[in-house]
This record gives structure tokens, C-alpha cells and sequence, in this order.
């Protein structure tokens, strides 16, 4: 059964427009951020949200342009807008700072975030970082309009032994995304941003490499060992040669005060698949 966060959904209204956001908990601020995908949004944090909330005072968004945010922008969604309206949403919160909590493309623009804005956030976390590999995913860089079927097969990556992630979890998964593909310019409305992420040129200049290394914020980086995206296939090869610590190897794109964890077993939506794990090391890792 998959949790429902409705009774926390609220909107707010930011330059470019509405963004849809849970918002429950008191005490330091942690902000999720979901990845790529029309079908995505901030229920990509589902097993995390209401134990986080127990402890945390905690938001959940769509970004522009995705879930029940405003689906078609007149300039964008773009890197910028993201980014751009992510600040200015913690602006209108009255957030001065918050810890950052981001899986896949949502560590991308957290980081970009995190790079622009170093005052405003504390804590990263990073789950299955997104923005380090030059290559644009299959996703990303062949954009199709998912079916309840391609869903349904993408999420059945997380099943496998030792996962707490399902197969019938995987078609409930794929049934709660698809109504966010369905929604009116959700597909189009996209354009924008893959054209960003498909084409070389334009996503060189949005890559965290060269970016991580100005990062002072203590970081935890997580992925799981079966991770697709480089540097993570890298990382976990030279994981005993480069003693546990991927700044001392061959794709040395870290932050200045980063932590490393590897889920054994595990796959992209290693959030999913560990939520239990997961949760725990993000409330270890943030205090």
C-alpha cells in the first residue's frame, strides 16, 4: 500500500508559476528534491516523507514544469528556472537555510542550488546523483511519452531479492504516475529542459564537476552498487583500490567535505528499494 500524502499538498506562486509542495513536521528544514521524468514528482519520497516529518520540519516539491506544478511555462523549465525557483520558493517560506535532500536529476539542480546559493543550505545528501554523467540517460536522451506499461517495466528494476520494493509495488508506483503524464502540456511542456539534458553542448555548461569541488557543505553521497550513471560504475570499481573514497580516484568529482555509502545490491531508486536504510542514514547523517 503506498502511503497518501495528499492531506499535505499545499500550492504557492512563485515568478513562472505554481508549485505544488508537502509540506509537514517542525524542526530544521529538509527539502526533497525528486528527479527527471514526466511522470515525476514529489511522491518519489512516499517512504521517506512522514518518518522525516517525525523528526523535521520537511518539504517535498515539484519542480516547475513537473507533477502539479505548472506543466507549461512561457520560459522554460529550463536549468535556470529550476534552480531559480527552487530559491525563490524557500524565499517566500521564509526559509533561510535548509538541509538538502536530492535523488537522481534532484541532486543536479540542488547542487547548482548548493554552488549559487552556499548560505542557504546546510546538510546534502545526494541519492543516485544525476549531473555527473556526460552522457545523457536513454530517457533523457530518446523522450517518449511513457505508457502504463513502459512505467510499470521501468520501476520493476527495483525489484529483485533483498529490495522492499515489490512488483506489485511497481505497477501501483506506475498507476500513481501515470495521471501526471496524462496531465494537459505535461509532455510538451518538457521540451524545454530535455533539449537542455540531450544536447552536449548546453549540458556541459549545467554539470556539477566542476562545481562540487567549491562545495563546503558536508555531503553524504548514496547510490546502489547495481547504480547505471557514472561516476557511480566507477566509483564502486575502485571502491577498495581508492580506500572507500571516490575523491582519490579516477572520476575525483566530490565535494570538499564529502561522505560516501554504497547499497549493496541496489539499483537507481535506491530510496525505493531501502527506505527503512535510507531513512535512518538521513536522519544519522543530518543529526
Amino acid at each position: 500500500m503506498l502511503s497518501d500524502l495528499s492531506k499535505y499538498e499545499k500550492f504557492e506562486t512563485v515568478t513562472q508559476g505554481k508549485v505544488r509542495y508537502y509540506e509537514a513536521g517542525e524542526g530544521e528544514n529538509v527539502l526533497l528534491l525528486h528527479g527527471m521524468g514526466v511522470y515525476t514528482s514529489a511522491d518519489t519520497f512516499q517512504f521517506q516523507f512522514e518518518a522525516l516529518a517525525n523528526k523535521y520540519h520537511v518539504i517535498a516539491l515539484d519542480f516547475l514544469g513537473f507533477g502539479k506544478s505548472d506543466r507549461t511555462l512561457e520560459h522554460g523549465p529550463t536549468f535556470d528556472v529550476i534552480v531559480d525557483g527552487v530559491r525563490e520558493f524557500i524565499d517566500m517560506k521564509g526559509i533561510e537555510s535548509t538541509h538538502l535532500v536530492g535523488h537522481s536529476a534532484g541532486c543536479w539542480f540542488g547542487g547548482i542550488l548548493a554552488y549559487e546559493s552556499p548560505d542557504r543550505i546546510n546538510k546534502i545528501i545526494f541519492l543516485g546523483a544525476a549531473g555527473m554523467n556526460v552522457k545523457p540517460v536513454h530517457g533523457v536522451a530518446s523522450y517518449q511519452e511513457p505508457t502504463l506499461e513502459s512505467l510499470t517495466e521501468g520501476n520493476m528494476t527495483s525489484v529483485y531479492e533483498g529490495s522492499s520494493f515489490t512488483a506489485d509495488m511497481a505497477g501501483e508506483v506506475a498507476v500513481q504516475m501515470l495521471p501526471y503524464v496524462k496531465m494537459t502540456g505535461a509532455f510538451e511542456g518538457l521540451k524545454p529542459l530535455v533539449a537542455q539534458m540531450a544536447n552536449p553542448d548546453s549540458r556541459k555548461s549545467y554539470l556539477l564537476q566542476r562545481r562540487l569541488p567549491y562545495i563546503k557543505n558536508p555531503t553524504l553521497m548514496i547510490w546502489g552498487e547495481s547504480e547505471f550513471m557514472e561516476p557511480h560504475p566507477t566509483w564502486t570499481a575502485e571502491w577498495e583500490e581508492s580506500g572507500h573514497n571516490p575523491g582519490k580516484g579516477s572520476k575525483p568529482w566530490v565535494t570538499q567535505n564529502n561522505q560516501f555509502e554504497i547499497i549493496k545490491g541496489a539499483t537507481h531508486n535506491v530510496h525505493w528499494e531501502q527506505p527503512e536504510r535510507i531513512t535512518t542514514m538521513i536522519e544519522e547523517f543530518l543529526g
